[in-house]
């Protein structure tokens, strides 16, 4: 179960991140001119993003072909480093003047939603795929886990967002700049990669010497989320070496005092920057090993027949874990069949295949049968029964202390296994 939690928690929480953390720096940057009012433009832009995101979601999932990903992701992202290259050369000499509000508005709108509209696509598939693959079971443990996974990832990437908005706020003009200038370089080289990818997928550019260059740089692309970790610890750093307020003119000590006691709690949301960093970074690293560790599957005991029937002692299979055997049919093909006993006298007897997957086999995780391919968790109940991602049903009998197949039936179901 906990692997399945941290399989949707993971993915939710590094696209949450990388979708919250830049827009709080930007944020801390546009409340530095309250005249302009270029908050309301962007809690605007992230209800446009928001709703434009969920709309293409909708539209992608409900006609397939009507909208590309790819191709709808890679325009989000050529407008984002657009407006965020159009950002980092207004901004570190603006002072808040008319003339140039109206090109700051526009690129911090385009910005937003196109950072909405490339990973809230992302985002919003995540729940949508959790849903595909129970296979109608809606309410079972398995997709309860998995949603709380999704929520909870969400949840960290949102407050992680936060506590960067909060702490860019502490720090001067100049040094949010410097912050922010550093993290849109990131998310550009970052974007950059994904961007070219699907250029390249499409042909639109090619050839050897830029797929030697960017190979590995796309078998390692997921990588690139410390790159986004590194932002954000960059912001408690700034904050911590910034130096302390200076004195105003004609301010008493109490005065004074008390500044200087505002400045030392603002510190306090770079040190809840770097404790969510900590959980972060270590999700993304620890956790991504164990959650996508692959159970290999158990070598499967050879049976053989015998007047008909293979029998499996009782004896062998009464400890409620799943046992895997093979047999070899008549022109040599193997056939892998397991046994589970679900309770009493009544076990679940299949192929290790199934009608969606194939012969990819079944793999016991924390006490549950998982399907090795798709990770559908298995009800242990229902094995033996057709339908969905269950084993392929075998008919058994329970006669003279064994569980016997027929012969027949396991020659029958060599064509699974070709």
């Amino acid at each position: 179960m906990l692997q399945l939690f941290l399989q949707s928690f993971i993915p939710a929480m590094e696209e949450g991140v990388m979708l919250t953390v830049p827009l709080g720096i930007l944020l801390a940057i546009l409340d530095c001119f309250p005249e302009r009012n270029f908050r309301g433009t962007f809690w605007r832009s992230i209800k446009w993003g928001f709703f434009v995101s969920l709309f293409f979601t909708a539209v992608k999932m409900g006609t397939r072909q009507a909208v590309s990903r790819e191709g709808f992701e890679a325009f989000a992202i050529f407008v984002s480093i657009l407006s965020a290259l159009m950002l980092l050369a207004i901004l570190p000499s603006y002072t808040g003047d008319e003339k140039r509000a109206k090109a700051v508005r526009f690129a911090a709108v385009v910005l937003v939603v196109g950072f909405f509209c490339y990973h809230g696509m992302e985002i919003w598939l995540m729940p949508v795929s959790i849903v595909v693959a129970a296979t109608g079971e809606l309410f079972t443990p398995e997709v309860l886990v998995k949603s709380l996974g999704f929520g909870g990832g969400v949840f960290v990437g949102m407050l992680s967002g936060y506590l960067v908005y909060k702490a860019s706020a502490a720090l001067s003009y100049k040094r949010k700049m410097f912050v922010y200038a550093v993290q849109a370089v990131a998310c550009i080289i970052q974007q950059g990669i994904y961007l070219i990818q699907v250029l390249m997928i499409r042909r639109i550019i090619g050839g050897a010497a830029l797929m030697k260059t960017m190979g590995p740089l796309i078998d390692n692309q997921r990588l690139l989320i410390f790159a986004v970790f590194f932002v954000t610890f960059l912001v408690p750093v700034t904050l911590y070496l910034q130096p302390r307020p200076e004195k105003p003119d004609g301010a008493n000590p109490a005065e004074y005092r008390k500044i200087l006691t505002a400045a030392k709690h603002k510190l306090r949301w770079g040190t809840g920057v770097i404790a969510a960093l900590v959980v972060m970074v270590f999700m993304s690293s620890v956790g991504y090993s164990y959650a996508t560790k692959v159970a290999e599957l158990v070598p499967a005991i050879p049976v053989a027949a015998e007047n008909g029937f293979v029998s499996v002692p009782i004896a062998d299979v009464q400890d409620g874990h799943l046992h895997r055997y093979s047999y070899r049919t008549q022109n040599s093909t193997t056939v892998r069949f397991i046994i589970i006993r679900k309770g009493g006298n009544a076990y679940g007897v299949g192929l290790d295949a199934c009608e969606i997957c194939g012969p990819t086999g079944y793999i016991e995780r924390e006490d549950q049968v998982v399907c090795k391919l798709c990770d559908v968790v298995m009800n242990k109940a229902t094995i033996g029964l057709p339908g969905g991602c269950n084993p392929i049903p075998l008919e058994y009998k329970v006669e003279n202390g064994g569980v016997r197949i027929s012969e027949e039936n396991l020659e029958k179901a060599k064509k699974h296994f070709r």
